[in-house]
Formats: C-alpha cells, structure tokens, sequence
C-alpha cells in the first residue's frame, strides 16, 4: 500500500518500483493526475485499474503484466465479429461496479457462439476456468452442456451469462451485482435477438423472468416462459447436473422441448 505525493509515485512506477499489484490511496485530485498520467503514456489501459472506496483507492497492476493482458485482449477481441457487440465487450471491460469482482477477476466473461443465433443459453456467472480463459462454459459444466447441445444435434446458438464477472468463490451472485449488470445482459441479448432462449438454472432464469428463487426451480419446467415476447425455456444447470446425475434426463427432455417450440417458430 503507498501513501504520498502522486509525482513520487508515478516516479516509482517508472522505475519499476512496485513488483507486485498495488493499492495507491490520494485525494480525487491526485488521483486524476496520477490515471491521466497512466494513460496518456500508454503505461496501462483503463480496464488496468479498479476504483473503489468511492472514487480514493485505485488498484495497478504491474505494468511488466500488461503485454500479457494486452494479448488476451486482443485475442478474445478477434473473437467477436459483430461491431455492436465488440463496443459492449469494450464498454464491459472498463466496468467497476462491483468492488469485490472486479478487484478479483482475470477477465470479463462476454459469451461464445454463433452471433446471429436461433437459440441462446443463459447461465448464472462464470466460475473459475471462465474467469482464466475469458469464456463461458469451459469447464466441467461446460463440457457437459456441449455434450448435450452434441446430443440433440443444436446448431446456430450461442452462450452467455447473465453476470459477466466471476463471484469470488463460485458464491451465488448478489442482487446489487445482478442489478449493476443488468444493462450489459440486456443489451447483449437485444443484439443477439434470437428466436428461443434457454435459462440454465435458477439465477439466468430469474434475469429474463420474474422468478422468487426460493421457489422449488423444477416448476417453472416443461413451459414457456417469456422475456421481451421472446419464448423462454427453463432447465438445470449443468453444474447441478454434475452432483446430481440422475436429473440428466429432465435436461434432455428439456431440450428436446425446446427444439420442438423452436420448429414452430422457423
């Protein structure tokens, strides 16, 4: 932690003083001078630091880190085709909302997929392999919702989440970071506009619908379901699915719903 002037602080900063993340604490005027001076250097981007504290803590990284973090950036930019979307992606990047995930996640999880998708998966939040590779359902849950998709033979989807940050310890997400990242999951699904939505879980389901998620999830099964007069499916994550397998077989008669609802829409 440094406390002091801003100009003996960017000095150490050039000088390769900090070797490890740091949390510099100043006045908003300080702190002006110090991010403008960062910036307008090139020495860091802005989704480089995180403010908290109501605008007098700024966390840097290590600027040693940033060609790492200016690679990823890029490559998961490449990613995105659509110029709406790559300007959501942007704008989500420099988002600071939630204090505890933005101080503690590798990156912004945005979504994967086809962009002019029939169908869309909705989860709850990444979990640890999304927050390190930058992608939704890449991990154990991930493979197994690409076994399902496989299985029913799905083409032209895509996959998100309805938070686009990674709650510290897989914890369920609260209802302040779900607000905080309501616009961005909003307009996400505006651009994408697909024909049919699947909710994976009870947190994506109660995003696009109004849902008490005490609730026994299993009774909003086998319905349809809207948001924004697009049809709406409800299913298991795949991550409850893992611990209790039996349950599997509800997902595909799920989706198997849903593939019929989505031949009435064609």
């Amino acid at each position: 932690m440094e406390y002091g002037n801003y100009k003996k602080i960017i000095k150490n900063y050039n000088d390769g003083f900090y070797k490890k993340p740091i949390i510099i604490i100043y006045s908003n005027i300080n702190m002006t001078k110090i991010e403008q001076y960062l910036l307008n250097t090139n020495k860091i981007k802005f989704f480089d630091t995180i403010h908290c504290d109501k605008n007098k803590k700024i966390i840097i990284k290590n600027k040693h880190l940033k060609k790492t973090n200016g690679v990823q950036m890029e490559i998961k930019n490449t990613e995105i085709k659509n110029e709406e979307l790559k300007k959501l992606y942007q704008t989500i990047t420099k988002c600071m909302k939630c204090e505890a995930l933005c101080s503690t996640r590798k990156n912004v999880v945005f979504g994967r997929g086809d962009e002019k998708p029939d169908i869309v998966f909705v989860g709850e939040a990444p979990g640890a392999d999304e927050d390190k590779l930058g992608f939704p359902f890449v991990g154990r849950a991930g493979k197994l919702l690409d076994k399902w998709i496989e299985k029913l033979n799905i083409s032209n989807y895509y996959i998100m989440n309805a938070l686009k940050c990674r709650p510290p310890e897989n914890r369920d997400p609260l209802l302040e970071e779900k607000d905080n990242c309501r616009e961005f999951f909003t307009k996400q699904l505006e651009i994408l506009n697909p024909k049919i939505i699947c909710a994976l879980g009870r947190h994506g389901f109660s995003n696009l619908v109004d849902f008490d998620l005490k609730t026994p999830f299993g009774k909003v099964r086998n319905n349809i379901h809207y948001y924004n007069n697009i049809p709406v499916i409800a299913t298991y994550h795949p991550a409850y699915i893992l611990r209790n397998q039996k349950e599997e077989i509800k997902v595909i008669e799920d989706l198997e719903f849903m593939m019929r609802e989505l031949e009435k829409l064609k």
